[in-house]
């Protein structure tokens, strides 16, 4: 190969790969995003996902997320949901609970069910489009309760559900450029556990953030509990586990 024509493909190569790579991205501005649940109704700024598949209330300073039908964030499938559009590097936080609807001071007990946070790329909403996301949820997987954690991207799903000892979590997804970390902790505990992490370049700087619920069964029975969501900028990584 002659000397331009190396040249040509290193500028090709060198190109390809600085495209690949994300920016860096300035701390989400979250000002009015929290939400604490101490209204009577649901505030206009949540953006219901997929409303045909549950039920919500608000109720003792939290939101109930109840899934009316089989339904799960899988795949190419979606899931029900309330967001609100963050850009920039942040994170959210939520106290969990995954309990039985019929039977509410018990956990989850059957099928796949759960309770937590996504951040999902816009774009997956549209007609035909494939799903993108991460999420951070504790519940029942089959046969165990666990903190599960998922990467899906363009209708791929790649889980993680190590047992977890209640139905019951403090749950964060912290985003620093293209790398999100999933963040768990027993309910009161100060110090927080990396879950897992995920690196995704292809997620765009605003994304829909905010809490699901799901029950991946005919015998579907969860109540998805939340004490508030709370939304906060990051500028460093130590800002993940800050709080």
């Amino acid at each position: 190969m002659s000397q331009a024509a190396t040249g040509r493909a290193f500028t090709v190569f060198a190109f390809v790969l600085i495209s690949a790579c994300s920016e860096p991205l300035a701390p989400a501005e979250v000002a009015g995003l929290d939400d604490d649940f101490s209204a009577k109704q649901l505030a206009a700024d949540w953006t219901v996902l997929n409303g045909e598949s549950f039920e919500s209330r608000l109720e003792d300073g939290r939101l109930h997320m109840r899934p009316t039908k089989n339904t799960v964030w899988y795949k190419a499938d979606q899931g029900p949901g309330l967001i609100k559009l963050v850009s920039g590097n942040f994170k959210v936080t939520s106290i969990v609970r995954a309990r039985k609807a019929s039977a509410p001071g018990e956990y989850v007990s059957n099928g796949f069910q759960f309770a937590g946070l996504i951040a999902r790329d816009p774009a997956s909403a549209q007609p035909n489009a494939k799903e993108n996301y991460v999420f951070n949820v504790v519940g029942y997987r089959g046969d165990y309760l666990c903190v599960e954690t998922k990467t899906t991207k363009r209708d791929y799903s790649d889980v993680e559900g190590p047992a977890w000892p209640t139905a019951d979590a403090e749950l964060r997804i912290c985003r620093k450029d293209d790398v999100f970390r999933l963040y768990k902790r027993p309910i009161g505990e100060k110090v927080w556990e990396l879950g897992q992490s995920y690196q995704r370049s292809d997620l765009p700087a605003t994304l829909q953030v905010g809490p699901i619920a799901y029950a991946y069964t005919d015998e579907f029975d969860l109540d998805g509990s939340f004490e508030e969501v709370r939304f906060a900028p990051v500028n460093t990584l130590d800002d993940c586990t800050s709080d």
